[in-house]
């Protein structure tokens, strides 16, 4: 039992360094004759647009390569490694996707065996550039006692490409919302267009960026009437003669505001009145009516109303025929 342990030890121990040396060898003999392998990596699909032409087709993000090669390289050998695989649509037919296999970096030391992906048809649509108008989005209502008379856009329309099917069904572009919410004098704000749909782009800013607009709204004052009756008050020497009205009729017009302002104001209308004597076209007289604002309404508020009528002549008509006293004229 003892010289057989003797015999496993030193079979097992003599000469150490040569038998790890060798062992190296053989292993390192076996790695590198192995038989080649095949194996299959996925890589990105990078695709160069077409300036001319918008791809209506939906392509694979990947494609899967299959190469050969020793077990050692390819075992070595990962995703990274190859890039990726490169479409160019400016010299894409339409049709079947077909890819370029030399397009994607092939390491030394390996075979390519093929390349698979998902089968598409490229589908193609023109690219055309063409004027669009803007339309503002005005939000919210002006002040109640104001109107909203109309809008104006500058630059009026703005410039956008892309496939001839989205560009053309294009109506207008909007803008971002533009709020008058209670407003009572113009509106002017700087505000940018609104995002297109995929397949369109603006033209003249860089990619991703919105062009800016300015929107005007202008709004103005409603317009409206007072009607009022305004009382004649007689000079003190003076007695009203028979017929002569006790008011008259005017109407006060202007901007709502201003209506507002002189509803404030007691007796804002006043009548001058002068008796005219008979006339050719009147024998009975007439009265002349001067109207006009009191000078309790301020100049600038006077400067926005209109009063009617200014002036009215009111014809009178003729006193009653006085009654004979009875007996009077009789003969004795």
């Amino acid at each position: 039992m003892t010289r057989a342990l003797r015999w496993l030890y030193g079979a097992l121990f003599n000469h150490l360094l040569t038998k790890l040396t060798a062992l190296v060898l053989a292993s390192g003999f076996f790695i590198f004759t192995r038989d080649d392998v095949t194996r299959r990596f996925t890589i990105p699909l990078k695709v160069n647009t077409d300036p001319r032409r918008v791809l209506l087709t939906k392509l694979p993000d990947t494609v899967t390569v299959e190469l050969h090669g020793s077990w050692a390289r390819m075992n070595r050998l990962s995703s990274h490694d190859l890039g990726s695989a490169q479409l160019d649509l400016a010299g894409a037919r339409p049709g079947p996707l077909e890819l370029d296999p030399a397009t994607i970096v092939m390491p030394p030391g390996v075979i390519f065996r093929g390349m698979d992906y998902e089968k598409v048809d490229l589908r193609f649509d023109p690219v055309i550039e063409r004027a669009v108008l803007i339309s503002a989005a005005v939000r919210g209502l002006v002040h109640p006692d104001y109107e909203h008379t109309g809008t104006r856009v500058d630059p009026p329309r703005w410039r956008v490409h892309g496939g001839s099917k989205i560009v053309g069904e294009l109506a207008n572009l909007n803008t971002d919302p533009i709020d008058v919410s209670g407003a009572t004098s113009d509106v002017e704000m700087v505000v940018g267009l609104g995002q297109l749909r995929e397949g369109a782009e603006y033209t003249g800013v860089a990619p991703g960026e919105m062009p800016k607009v300015t929107v005007s709204v202008a709004i103005r004052p409603k317009l409206s009437e007072r009607r009022y009756e305004v009382p004649l008050t007689w000079p003190v020497d003076q007695e009203a003669p028979y017929g002569a009205p006790l008011k008259v009729a005017a109407v006060v017009r202007g901007p709502v505001p201003s209506l507002r302002q002189i509803d404030a104001i007691p007796s804002a209308v006043v009548a001058t009145v002068q008796l005219q004597k008979p006339q050719e076209d009147a024998p009975v007289g007439a009265v002349m009516v001067d109207l006009g604002l009191s000078e309790a309404v301020p100049p600038a508020l006077r400067a926005n109303l209109t009063l009617e009528p200014d002036q009215e002549r009111i014809i009178l008509p003729p006193p009653p025929a006085e009654k004979p006293l009875d007996g009077a004229g009789r003969g004795h």
